[in-house]
């Protein structure tokens, strides 16, 4: 048997429109007979109503290559050609896809699993990694690499028109290039050494695009009580801010509305709280500095947010009262009523969406749910409070495995640096951290225990604390005053005796520092080779070159005149070059460890999913969320105690890739909720 036509709609219609006599009309028997000929390497894409596999209905599965596509009708799916295409997703065949989480979640739907992936999309993330506004989508690709103009305008048009002669040829495209630029991005990916890392990634996304699909359970009656509390604690916290304003009229006069209503024999305020211009004319007028740098622009602005307002909340009463107005206002906006807008009428769960690569390689939860025009619940960012984690349950009688990593960043940090202390701490048994990192800091501690430390030093042990996580990620002094919240000179101390303490620690940063500032990307982990690439290194490194010994002296000659020259040129350059440099320190010790954990729990993931193919519990054994360092695994009350095993091995096997010095525990937990 041989193929001789491009495309091939595979249907049962007794009669369809095909004007246009591009693709020849076969029924399954003859996709059934020809799928072996298209080879080991096949293209998928999925044609669909809309984003929700629950909600939307699959149109048609496209597999093909470069030569021939097959669109096939999925109305008339049943269940004899599920199975056998079950088969054929879980043979040693190599599946291309094109952003294969969202095909993936509506495979999964139909319990149709591809065993060998590789996703186009995400290969071209990693290989970009660092860079920003690169398209990645399949038109890009296809301009990129095969200098091909495709025409998308029919994507938006597909749910309403239904396969037609038009959708049909387009449906066949999105197949039929994948694995050229598959070819292509391997040569890059091999010149860069980054086999592993797409490997890893492209394992992976099986593992992610089942928690979408899993999703998590909410208890809508125990929100409903914890909505109405946050409510009335921002309710009460509200009546505090305007206490103090109506007790102070000397102070404030001009907050307060003197005019009496027919209704009332009390004076109200007249300030807003909920805006953000009329609280800050309020504070400045009490001596709080408002105006700060804003990071994106930077342009210098006023604002009221809890990083400006933390350090200064001794100067009046009124400033921690409104830091915690606006801790519960968030409660109520963004962990409010709006997720009861997210929870799916089919499977009363929410699903949320993830990124799944980073610059740094890590995770993140959000977007826009463009099927209800809302915005995705970032669910790796959901308050750890006891109120609001009960609330997610096990759906019926299920019940949750809740297992994360103990100490993950800094188990990664010591194996990667060897630092000799903390070498010493890890293997003395003990497990307190941050006690240990103050008993070497403050010289009144170092005759005392870690339990003394913690029980009566908790102020010191909390400098420890920030101190310690801030520094690793290219904290200065001064951010650590900020953080803190301790003088200035005291941060320096801290910082300089950090240092001289964990020489260790400084070598292994310097080598970061002086790797990225060599290659022009940052090494996340040798493992993998996995990498992120320095956007404007090419100009960093143009600009360092004219720093050289001549520029020096005529800089300093300039700068005694404060001339022009000096004020116009030489000072922004030399600005220039020192803040892309300490970006490019802090970013290399910073990613090299958050990207090694992502690295870590990604790993963990795939074992966890393949684990659940394996026993037959695909869809039994669900993982509702994963949040950086941490897994949520939902299943029969029966199961949990295997389960529970099965997630600490793949948790701690996943870890001993990276973590061979000093291991990585995981540490699981039964419940019926999100509680640890």
């Amino acid at each position: 048997m041989e193929l001789k036509n491009n495309i091939y709609f595979v249907t049962d219609q007794s009669e369809i429109q095909n004007s246009s006599y591009t693709y020849k009309c076969v029924d399954f028997d003859f996709l059934l007979q020809s799928l072996p000929l298209l080879g080991d390497i096949v293209g998928v894409d999925t044609e669909t109503e809309g984003f929700d596999p629950y909600t939307k209905k699959i149109l048609s599965l496209q597999l093909g290559n470069n030569t021939t596509q097959f669109v096939i009708d999925w109305k008339f799916m049943n269940e004899d050609r599920l199975n056998y295409l079950k088969e054929y997703f879980n043979s040693d065949k190599l599946f291309i896809f094109q952003n294969a989480k969202f095909d993936l979640r509506y495979l999964y739907h139909y319990n149709l699993i591809p065993t060998n992936i590789f996703d186009t999309y995400l290969a071209e993330v990693v290989l970009n990694k660092g860079i920003e506004n690169q398209r990645k989508s399949l038109d890009a690709l296809c301009k990129k690499y095969l200098h091909l103009e495709m025409d998308k305008s029919v994507r938006g048009l597909i749910h309403k028109v239904g396969l037609n002669d038009t959708v049909i040829k387009y449906a066949a495209t999105d197949v039929k290039y994948l694995e050229i630029i598959r070819d292509k991005q391997l040569m890059k990916i091999k010149e860069l050494n980054l086999e592993e890392d797409i490997n890893l990634e492209n394992q992976f996304v099986k593992c992610l695009a089942y928690i979408e699909y899993c999703g998590i359970y909410l208890n809508k009656d125990k929100w409903k009580i914890k909505l109405e509390r946050d409510k009335s604690n921002l309710k009460d916290k509200e009546r505090e801010l305007n206490n103090i304003i109506l007790s102070n009229p000397k102070e404030f006069n001009k907050y307060i509305n003197n005019q009496l209503d027919l209704f009332s024999t009390e004076f109200k305020t007249n300030i807003n709280w909920d805006s953000p211009t009329q609280v800050v004319g309020l504070f400045k007028s009490i001596g709080v500095k408002t105006i700060t740098k804003d990071k994106k622009t930077g342009i210098f602005k006023d604002s009221v947010d809890a990083s400006i307002l933390e350090s200064q909340k001794n100067l009046h009463p009124i400033i921690p009262i409104y830091i915690e107005y606006k801790g519960l206002q968030k409660l109520v906006t963004t962990y409010g009523e709006n997720f009861f807008q997210q929870i799916n009428p089919v499977t009363g769960r929410i699903h949320t969406n993830f990124t799944q690569i980073m610059f740094s390689g890590r995770t993140s939860s959000g977007g826009k749910d463009k099927d209800n025009n809302l915005e995705f619940i970032n669910m790796q960012n959901i308050p750890s409070d006891k109120e609001t984690r009960e609330c997610f349950e096990g759906q019926g009688n299920n019940v949750l495995i809740v297992s994360d990593y103990s100490g993950q960043e800094s188990i990664i940090l010591v194996n990667k640096s060897l630092e000799p202390k903390l070498l010493d701490f890890y293997n003395s048994g003990e497990d307190d951290l941050h006690s240990f990192v103050a008993s070497q800091i403050y010289p009144e501690l170092r005759s005392l225990s870690l339990k003394e430390i913690k029980k009566n030093y908790p102020d010191k042990r909390f400098v420890a604390k920030v101190a310690n996580f801030a520094i690793v990620y290219g904290a200065t002094p001064i951010t650590i005053s900020t953080q803190c919240k301790i003088p200035l000179e005291d941060a320096e101390y801290f910082y300089s005796t950090f240092m001289e303490k964990f020489a260790g620690l400084k070598n292994y940063f310097k080598k970061c520092h002086n790797q990225a500032i060599k290659d022009g990307y940052i090494l996340i982990d040798k493992v993998t080779g996995s990498k992120c690439f320095i956007q404007y290194f090419d100009e960093f490194k143009e600009n360092l070159k004219l720093l050289n010994s001549d520029f020096w002296t005529k800089y300093k000659i300039e700068k005694e005149k404060d001339s022009v020259v000096y004020n116009g040129s030489y000072k922004p350059l030399v600005k220039k070059v020192f803040s892309k440099k300490s970006e490019i320190e802090r970013t290399s010790v910073n990613y090299t460890i958050q990207g090694t954990a992502s690295r870590i729990s990604k790993l963990a993931g795939i074992y966890l999913f393949n684990n659940i193919i394996d026993s037959n519990n695909f869809k039994k054994v669900l993982i509702p969320n994963f949040i950086h360092d941490e897994y949520v695994i939902e299943t029969p009350s029966e199961l949990s105690e295997q389960w529970s095993d099965i997630t600490q091995k793949c948790m701690e096997l996943a870890g001993k890739k990276w973590c061979q010095t000093i291991s990585l525990k995981a540490e699981p937990k039964i419940s019926k909720n999100w509680l640890k």
